[in-house]
């Protein structure tokens, strides 16, 4: 961030979860329903990683839903795990071998969690949207074979909120 003073950043929603590398440790942010605000340290640096649709939950192993609308560090989650992880970073002066430390040790630990991929298909379904006149979530039930409930269930758990909002 600007050395003389880092302006608010707005942070509107998107259906995605960050995981940010600040001052030396990992924190999550996200999911949003309403824009955030938010004012880093002025000099810090900040390097963000951010999660494809539907894979977060499997990565940090919590439920979206439990995480709409903060910011957390992922000590908080994880613990000892965490600091592991963060031990882990080659951190140094140089940004880009920073950022090149911190893909592969987030790339590493994620090698052994499976994305939703139900879930990120619904994400695509939506993308491109349902046909005309057809309502979004009767279509999702269809296009996915699952049940209103069902469907509601999976979309807070990798998402952190329902189908008409992702």
């Amino acid at each position: 961030m600007d050395p003389a003073g880092a302006p608010p950043i707005v942070v509107m929603p998107d259906a995605t979860i960050d995981l940010q590398w600040i001052g030396g440790s990992f924190r999550i942010a996200g999911p949003d329903k309403e824009p955030q605000t938010e004012v880093l340290a002025a000099g810090e640096i900040v390097i963000g990683l951010r999660f494809h649709p539907a894979t977060a939950a499997a990565w940090l192993g919590v439920p979206q839903i439990e995480l709409v609308g903060q910011r957390l560090l992922l000590d908080d989650l994880w613990g000892a795990r965490a600091r592991r992880l963060a031990s882990r970073v080659r951190a140094g002066d140089n940004l880009e071998d920073l950022a090149c430390s911190l893909e592969q040790v987030v790339a590493e630990e994620a090698a052994s969690r499976a994305p939703d991929v139900p879930m990120q298909a619904a994400y695509r379904l939506i993308e491109r949207g349902p046909p005309p006149d057809a309502p979004l979530v009767p279509w999702l039930m269809r296009a996915l074979e699952m049940s209103e409930r069902t469907l509601r269930r999976r979309f807070d758990e990798s998402f952190g909120y329902g189908p008409k909002t992702a």
